[in-house]
């Protein structure tokens, strides 16, 4: 079947001389792998810089039910990046993103809601012109609610504070293994319920950027059996800071 799609990049491997297989998340089909062929010719009809890592596509597929390796008869940007690629900065926070969504999702069924919060943070990194320094704090939060196991907003009052284990914030004489600080839960709350709009607003130093970003990834392995941890957040820290 022919279908248009949106799609984006998750992972490439060289398949051949001039061939890559591309994990891409798709809008309509959920996480597929292609092959591209011809693309690392050096007259390539499609260049190897549009399959570069987080792009955003539109594609024109051949999907077939059952098949591990799908086939694209078009595709094209559907954004070009503007400072992702060109902001070191940007860059190291979108390789944590990439790592983060390609161990989080295992979806090979259509999700639109997920995809579009994917494709739009995309987006909105790359036209960001200041405060993103804590961006992935807030994409990491928010994306726990499409994986479905979300903070539980509605349980926070002034002086909770939360329990990653469960994910829900409890009365502050409670005792809870991993149940965070004060000032640790209110960001974890505000990084649950504010847009970043308003969320970038908010002043975070390096030491506690760090610390929240580890509580965050043990929040993933507490709650997602097949998450594995990753390995770019330290060159992340590295770089921001």
């Amino acid at each position: 079947m022919l279908a248009k799609t949106q799609g984006i990049v998750l992972k490439t491997i060289n398949y051949s001389e001039t061939s890559v297989v591309a994990k891409i998340y798709t809008e309509q089909f959920g996480l597929k792998s292609y092959l591209i062929q011809g693309v690392r010719k050096h007259r390539a009809k499609t260049k190897a810089n549009t399959l570069s890592l987080l792009s955003l596509l539109d594609m024109e597929v051949y999907n077939r039910e059952n098949k591990d390796l799908q086939y694209i008869k078009e595709l094209k940007n559907a954004h070009i990046f503007q400072s992702l690629p060109y902001d070191i900065r940007k860059s190291a926070i979108a390789t944590f993103l990439n790592e983060l969504i390609y161990n989080s999702i295992r979806e090979e069924e259509a999700n639109p809601a997920l995809f579009h919060y994917l494709f739009n943070s995309i987006q909105l990194l790359d036209l960001l012109e200041n405060n993103f320094a804590a961006f992935h704090l807030h994409f990491a939060v928010q994306l726990t609610k499409y994986l479905g196991f979300g903070p539980a907003e509605a349980s926070y009052s002034r002086n909770t504070l939360f329990d990653l284990a469960d994910g829900k914030f409890h009365n502050s004489q409670q005792q809870g293994l991993y149940k965070l600080n004060e000032e640790e839960s209110l960001f974890f709350y505000r990084a649950s319920a504010l847009s970043y709009e308003y969320f970038k607003q908010i002043s975070i130093s390096k030491s506690a950027r760090k610390i929240m970003l580890e509580h965050i990834l043990n929040y993933y392995l507490l709650h997602s059996t097949e998450f594995k941890p990753l390995r770019s957040h330290e060159i992340l820290e590295t770089v921001l800071g």
